[in-house]
């Protein structure tokens, strides 16, 4: 009977708390530039967006959880039919910590899990394959934000992957540099634009 008092109390507890914070809903939309590392890719282009809910708990910090979708990969640079994009869709959720409270400059950090939804196929961006990728990683990010009065908030983020990407039969690893396979991750700069409602 103890026990169920203890849990009752704890659930009063976190239903007071969560009431308190102040809620809201966002937009972002933005621009990455990704590449996948020990590969013969550069950098590419690729577009990223979320919606996103945050619950600001005080001036100092807020959780805000995602659904995003992001546009990754890499671009050849020998100019042959070799491009790659892998597009994720992702849920994340960030931590926000203000660092004056009060005020719109915060840091955040936080986990992400990424699936690619189109099936797991390599997407040439001049050609076609029939070889598959890694159909989900498993992603850590950080940043930094400002956050305006009236709900513009600018933001820049890495994110960087923690399963290996195993593009099988694609010969971006067969070069003669002697490439390490088993080192290839996602790394994605992301530079957006939100608003919160």
């Amino acid at each position: 009977m103890k026990n169920y008092r203890i849990i009752f109390v704890f659930v009063l507890f976190s239903s007071i708390a969560f009431a308190q914070t102040k809620k809201s809903f966002g937009l972002r939309l933005g621009v990455n530039y990704s590449n996948i590392s020990n590969t013969g890719l550069d950098a590419r282009l690729g577009g990223n967006g979320a919606l996103f809910f945050e619950a600001r708990f005080s001036d100092k910090y807020a959780l805000q959880p995602e659904l995003m979708f992001s546009s990754q990969g890499g671009k050849a640079s020998n100019n042959t039919n070799e491009d790659l994009r892998i597009d994720y869709l992702s849920v994340a959720l960030a931590n926000k910590l203000f660092i004056i409270p009060k005020a719109g400059l915060h840091l955040l950090a936080g986990p992400s899990f990424d699936m690619d939804f189109e099936n797991n196929p390599i997407r040439l961006i001049n050609g076609n394959s029939d070889s598959n990728v890694t159909p989900f990683d498993l992603s850590i990010f950080g940043g930094i934000g400002y956050e305006f009065p009236f709900g513009l908030i600018l933001e820049a983020r890495y994110k960087q992957g923690l399963i290996e990407i195993d593009l099988f039969d694609f010969d971006i690893f067969s070069d003669s540099t002697n490439r390490n396979r088993d080192e290839a991750f996602n790394g994605t700069f992301q530079y957006s634009i939100a608003y919160k409602f």
